[in-house]
């Protein structure tokens, strides 16, 4: 009943593993048959036909309530002043979704990428990364992460064959506009 990852596979001991969302249970044939080429061949038109399945599933999906408590003051940076502020200049306020930091861990693994901002529109929710909510780091950056999450919320992804499209050219050219 998982709510991002549909299917996920893995060989263990030459035997293949996967777990596949309970709406494939009644797929039909050709859905099943794309299913098996996509985690034995990683098959582009069989990962075509899953996405468009499973979009058109969306509504067996669980939605959850939120299980963490919105958190926008940082020790430096006060995520609800800076979504106002960037919400009133780009979006004359019309942006309504929600904006906390994300959860420290206590244990940090080893990184080569942080990401920095995400945006999950199930829960129209955006996340900043608390490694931003430092001394050194400038709020115009902050704000540029809020920004393009913000942007995440009006210009949602969407499918382009095989893949799917996160920043399309409006995205891109509505980005460009922000003053820093």
């Amino acid at each position: 009943d998982n709510r991002h990852s549909m299917i996920s596979h893995s060989w263990e001991g030459g035997v293949l593993r996967a777990r596949v969302h309970h709406m494939f249970l009644d797929a039909p044939p050709d859905i099943q048959t794309a299913l098996v080429r996509y985690v034995t061949e990683s098959d582009a038109d069989a990962s075509m036909a899953l996405g468009s399945f499973i979009d058109s599933r969306s509504d067996r999906l669980v939605r959850r309530g939120r299980r963490h408590k919105l958190s926008q003051q940082g020790k430096h940076h006060d995520l609800h002043s800076i979504f106002v502020d960037v919400n009133d200049r780009y979006f004359g306020g019309s942006v309504t979704c929600l904006l906390t930091w994300g959860r420290h861990t206590k244990t940090p693994k080893p990184r080569t990428t942080i990401k920095l901002g995400s945006y999950d529109d199930n829960e129209r929710l955006i996340r900043i990364h608390p490694a931003l909510d430092r001394p050194w780091v400038p709020r115009y950056f902050v704000a540029f992460i809020v920004f393009h999450e913000m942007l995440h919320h009006v210009f949602p992804s969407r499918r382009s064959g095989a893949r799917r499209e996160l920043h399309s050219a409006d995205f891109r050219e509505r980005e460009r506009t922000f003053r820093h």
